[in-house]
């Protein structure tokens, strides 16, 4: 057998009591909580191993039950009941197929009789009497709307508009014209001011005169000197270098005019002679 232990924990106005869950317990805070749980804890492991002996030794023996009883009064018995069972439920089921077979000739030789025509019954002659009084109350509503929608138009057409959208002979037109009078003087004044702030910047942009200084020939160089000096000595050096390209030029032109002076016509017209 297993062995179970039981706790018996009283009950007090300041401490709880303690539960098992699965063979542990649970610890409540009190003064005595540490003790009490210790206490819990070893009993709750003597009883799990407790258990654990007991289930493994009745994992260990084998059984000796007879529990055969084919061979007994018992099982003589429980045939003839089996058998008595099945010729019952075998009877059962023929029974059956053959009150469904019957029931299914039943249905197939009966003629169908159903009166699905209800003209000449109450409901039908209530139905017909409610649609022709639905009929006629719809009817009615039409024509009724009809005519009302008729007399709507006609006092339509006849209204004439009556709405004041002159405004001007009131006091709101009056201030919009006197409120108009002062944007309109408003604008103009700034026009003006406009203008006379362009005539002026014109005239101060003409009387300006420029203060930038774009003569480079007084500027200093590194080397010394400056860049007005340089610019002199090239364009002396280049004018000296035209001149003699110039006179070399004349030179050989001249050469050549007293070369092309000098030479005298040989033309051979054919005859044997040069002249």
């Amino acid at each position: 057998m297993p062995v179970t232990m039981s706790l018996n924990v009283s009950r007090s106005p300041t401490h709880s009591p303690t539960s098992i869950i699965y063979g542990q317990q649970m610890s409540y805070r009190g003064p005595d909580g540490a003790m009490r749980d210790f206490i819990a804890k070893k009993t709750a492991d003597q009883i799990r191993q407790g258990n654990i002996e007991h289930m493994a030794k009745i994992a260990s023996i084998k059984p000796v039950i007879d529990d055969d009883v084919e061979d007994e009064a018992t099982g003589e018995a429980r045939k003839e009941m089996a058998a008595a069972s099945a010729a019952r439920r075998a009877a059962e089921e023929e029974a059956r197929k053959a009150e469904v077979k019957e029931y299914y000739a039943r249905l197939k030789a009966k003629t169908t009789v159903i009166d699905d025509e209800m003209d000449t019954e109450a409901a039908a002659i209530a139905r017909a009497e409610f649609a022709a009084a639905s009929r006629a109350r719809r009817a009615a509503e039409a024509a009724e709307i009809h005519r009302e929608n008729e007399e709507l138009k006609q006092r339509l057409s006849q209204i004439k508009p009556q709405i004041d959208m002159d405004i001007t002979d009131e006091v709101a037109g009056e201030a919009r014209e006197k409120r108009a009078a002062e944007n309109m003087a408003r604008r103009q004044a700034k026009i003006e001011k406009l203008k006379a702030e362009n005539l002026e910047m014109r005239r101060r942009i003409e009387e300006s005169k420029a203060k930038t200084d774009d003569d480079v020939t007084d500027d200093a160089m590194t080397g010394g000197g400056t860049i007005g000096d340089l610019r002199n000595k090239v364009a002396s050096d280049s004018k000296e270098r035209k001149a003699k390209h110039a006179a070399k030029v004349n030179a050989e032109n001249a050469a050549l005019a007293s070369r092309i002076k000098k030479t005298k016509s040989k033309t051979n017209d054919g005859d044997g002679t040069t002249h």
